[in-house]
């Protein structure tokens, strides 16, 4: 079977056993119904931490704290990431989002409490990368890039040579190559491959034992939303611009890579950076769409997060009349729900509201 060929399989599967289940209902018997374990995500929010879109540093701090307190049942920040699943032997991918600037990109106290978070948990500076794809981009936003030092994190990008050989996604989608393509500087002779292939980064597949995702909540005419699941999927491969977009938007692209176990078995917790929202004009930096929100969403699961955030961000859209981002565009995010990826059914999630 190729690469990448299992996940369109795993898709049919599901849709095949939900026809399945529907055309049998008559005939399953009663059997008793299993409380079904709510999903937990924290909501901290302080307005006041943000003024003229400018972070109150400590308070960015403590709220990243205590919502990792809240969420783990913890007493100290050492052990809240300790039951996060961290490890003093891991190699910890911090993934950011810097294609905001200075303003729209995760801002640096939430990275540093993290930082300071994993220090408290045994794991060396050393031992963590702060990375996203493209470096100037990181640049601009403030994470200059740098080699692991005593004391410092390395922080790198993925493009030009971070990318996996090895491992790619392919969708049935073409796309010409360009510059920070794998393909586009290591041709394979085989035209019509490339431009089927996405190849991922090796921090995801080889380098990192562990993730931690941590996006900012703005729009993406491309993808809805640049939230967990699209952030963390699209950063993380190239050769995207076939997957995003018009009719698709991102379905079932963002969920077939999110399901591979590289995603599903290394990240610990999705950090959603809302402490500024833009709702349109993402994800570069537009300040006639921007809101000082003053909040974090802190959870395992990125649906859950995505599906909670989205309302949001169309009530900003409507009070700036701007036209709704509808269904279409985030259609990936229910279609996740296919791929036990997380759940968009509210009834489900336990929203912890703390200050």
């Amino acid at each position: 079977m190729k690469p990448g060929s299992h996940y369109l399989v795993v898709s049919a599967l599901w849709l095949l056993g939900i026809g399945a289940t529907r055309a049998q209902t008559g005939s399953i018997p009663n059997r008793p119904t299993l409380p079904v374990p709510l999903t937990p995500v924290i909501q901290v929010e302080r307005p006041g931490a943000v003024r003229d879109f400018n972070v109150d540093a400590a308070q960015a701090r403590q709220m990243v704290n205590n919502a990792l307190l809240k969420l783990t049942s913890a007493s100290d920040i050492g052990t809240a990431w300790t039951r996060l699943g961290i490890t003093p032997q891991d190699i910890v991918g911090i993934k950011i989002a810097t294609a905001g600037g200075s303003v729209m990109s995760t801002h640096q106290p939430i990275v540093q409490a993290i930082c300071d978070g994993l220090a408290a948990a045994g794991v060396p500076a050393t031992h963590i990368i702060i990375w996203d794809k493209l470096g100037n981009q990181m640049t601009s936003a403030g994470y200059p890039l740098r080699t692991a030092s005593q004391g410092k994190p390395a922080i790198a990008s993925v493009v030009p040579d971070n990318y996996d050989p090895e491992v790619y996604y392919r969708g049935w989608t073409t796309g010409s190559l360009m510059w920070g393509d794998y393909r586009f500087s290591n041709p394979s002779g085989d035209a019509d491959s490339d431009c089927t292939r996405s190849y991922f980064a090796k921090f995801v597949t080889e380098t990192c034992t562990k993730l931690i995702n941590v996006p900012v909540l703005t729009d993406n005419s491309s993808v809805g939303i640049n939230g967990c699941l699209s952030t963390l999927a699209l950063s993380s491969i190239d050769n995207t611009r076939r997957l995003i977009g018009p009719p698709t938007f991102g379905t079932p692209a963002i969920c077939e890579i999110l399901f591979r176990n590289c995603f599903r078995r290394k990240t610990v917790v999705h950090i959603l950076d809302a402490l500024v929202a833009q709702c349109a004009g993402g994800p570069s930096f537009d300040p006639q769409y921007c809101q000082d929100m003053g909040a974090l969403y802190v959870s395992r699961d990125p649906v859950a997060i995505d599906s909670l955030v989205l309302p949001r961000l169309e009530n900003m859209r409507q009070h700036m009349g701007v036209p709704l981002i509808g269904p279409a565009p985030v259609y990936y995010i229910k279609a996740a729900t296919l791929f036990n990826l997380g759940t968009t059914n509210h009834s489900q999630i336990q929203l912890v509201r703390i200050p």
